[in-house]
This record gives structure tokens, sequence and C-alpha cells, in this order.
């Protein structure tokens, strides 16, 4: 008599939903890349997934599509305009691109680092509610500035990281 194991087939990505839509669904997600990529609009809207800081690099190579901008915008509650002040980029030069057109590298990877920013400030905060309040308001660490207006460069969006790592451990912030 022999002994057969048969082992089921499971399938290794599963289809992460956008925070902007299925909010309930963001707080399921069990690592920050799947967070990420549930703040760009999720999985279907990106067209891959991220499961390292491979990806990421390959994504940011590869460009996202515009209508992640959108995406984007909605959660932080700016309007397009802002968002391309964000970016660095014309608003002219968005509004001429389709929803599909990918984006260069360089916004790319401040798109990707504001989606971290929101992911580790929705994890913090607790809710989008809460997190797109805090980034609207002036805060004492930032000399009496809002956390937004420090999204548009590495810099800032690593001292706004490091602020929600602070009020994470209750530091006064």
């Amino acid at each position: 008599m022999t002994n057969v194991v048969i082992m089921k087939s499971y399938k290794q990505h599963s289809e992460i939903k956008s925070l902007a839509q299925e909010p309930k669904a963001f707080y399921h997600l069990d690592n920050k890349y799947n967070r990420i990529v549930s703040v760009l609009g999720g999985s279907v809207a990106l067209g891959q997934t991220i499961d390292n800081d491979l990806d990421l690099i390959e994504m940011t190579r590869k460009g996202l599509p515009k209508s992640v901008l959108q995406t984007l915008s909605g959660i932080l509650s700016i309007s397009m305009e802002q968002m391309s002040q964000l970016l660095h980029i014309s608003h002219r030069t968005i509004q001429r691109k389709s929803d599909t057109d990918l984006l260069n590298v360089y916004p790319t990877e401040q798109i990707l680092e504001i989606a971290e920013v929101i992911s580790r400030g929705v994890e913090v905060l607790g809710s989008i509610e809460a997190f797109t309040a805090w980034l609207h308001k002036d805060i004492r660490a930032l000399n009496y500035a809002k956390p937004i207006d420090f999204l548009d460069t590495s810099f800032g969006t690593n001292l706004i990281k490091d602020i929600l790592g602070r009020i994470e451990y209750g530091v006064y912030s």
C-alpha cells in the first residue's frame, strides 16, 4: 500500500480591492505591499501585483496609469491640480493623458511613496477619514504646517511616516 498525498492548488494572488471603494477590505490586508496596492486602486487597476520591493522597483520603471491619480486625489481630498503640484507635473500635462497612459518614473515613484504614507496613516490613525482630517490639520511637529504640504518630496514623505510612527508609539507630536 502506498501513501499518496494530494495537494490542493490555491490561488496565490487574490484580487486586492481598492481602499477608496472597499475601505473595510483594507484592514484585513496582511502586508504593506497589499495595502499599497489597495490605496492605488486595487490589483485590477494596476494590472499587476506587488509582493516585494523588487516589484515596487519594476512598477516604478514601468509607470503607473493616470487613473491612479484620480484614486489618490479622492483619498487625499485634494483636486487634480493640487495632485499635479505634489508630483511636480503641470496640470495640463496630466489632463492630456488618457486614464490608461503610463506616468514617467519620477511621478510614479512619488505616487508610490504617497501611497505608502496613506497606508501607514490609515493603519496608525484607524480610518481613511481620520487620516485625511489629520493630513489637512496644522501639526506642531511640522511648525504648524499641514502634513499634506510635505508629500511632494521623498524627504517629506519620510518625515510624515516618522511622525506617524511617533503617534503610533504615543510620543507627543
